[in-house]
């Protein structure tokens, strides 16, 4: 198992349209292209309106095959001529596990 972290800023008036179009139009193109979204957080506590998107690949092969697709899709693209003006300092990062919740110290 691979997980992706994916955080990012937003201005606070840009929340509301950004939630929309990522309820509306990102998410039902992360669920077309098979991809194991584990969900969308916003921090109440620390850096205003920062966010967490977390993603859940079986392999590292895995991640690059679907991520590299839903990038590639033109809707996607599309998304983005709205969406990316709205994102501010967007990291990327893929976690391989050490421990897993069900194993014990």
């Amino acid at each position: 198992m691979v997980l992706l972290r994916v955080t990012y800023r937003l201005r606070a008036h840009h929340v509301a349209t950004y939630e929309k179009v990522f309820a509306e139009q990102t998410l039902p193109l992360i669920k077309a292209h098979g991809l194991n979204f584990r969900g969308i957080w916003r921090s109440i506590v620390g850096d205003a309106q920062e966010y967490l998107e977390l993603f859940e690949f079986e392999s590292l092969a895995d991640f690059e095959q679907r991520w590299r697709a839903l990038g590639a899709d033109p809707r996607l693209q599309e998304v983005f001529t709205v969406t990316g003006p709205l994102v501010e300092d967007e990291k990327f990062a893929l976690f391989d596990p050490v421990i897993h919740g069900d194993q014990s110290f």
